[in-house]
């Protein structure tokens, strides 16, 4: 069974609570395999954590919507926002040496995205910024 929905959201720390709920919802409605599941969700919960520190800094009305495909084998996100442009897929990976607790903050999440992602694509349209996450296997 393949399921595609999307969920609008604020910038805030209940919308993403509310996406966690709505997301956990569909995929046992999907049948995707857990494993799939929490790989997206972690990935789509840094996406959104870092729009609501660093994304809306100058935007007046911010806005962003998290569109799901889910099938078994497969499961994707597209988080679109009207905040900054970032390509997290340019940022610099963290070095092994880095200590979370005591280094500098910062790219931690990014890279939890890009080990856990089968594949991520990214493309800016007018004020919108689109990123996909795809977590296969």
């Amino acid at each position: 069974m393949s399921l595609k929905k999307s969920i609008g959201l604020l910038p805030t720390a209940s919308d993403v609570t509310r996406f966690n709920t709505w997301f956990d919802l569909e995929c046992t409605a999907s049948g995707v395999e857990r494993r799939l599941a929490a790989n997206l969700k972690l990935c789509v919960n840094e996406v959104l954590a870092n729009l609501i520190s660093y994304g809306f800094s100058d935007t007046p009305a911010p806005m962003a919507a998290v569109e799901i495909d889910l099938r078994p084998g497969r499961a994707s996100a597209k988080v679109i926002d009207n905040g900054v442009y970032f390509d997290l897929r340019d940022w610099p990976p963290v070095s092994k040496d880095r200590d979370l607790l005591t280094g500098p903050p910062g790219g931690f999440g990014i890279a939890l995205i890009k080990e856990h992602a089968t594949a991520m694509s990214y493309k800016r349209i007018g004020d919108l910024n689109e990123f996909e996450i795809v977590c296969e296997g």
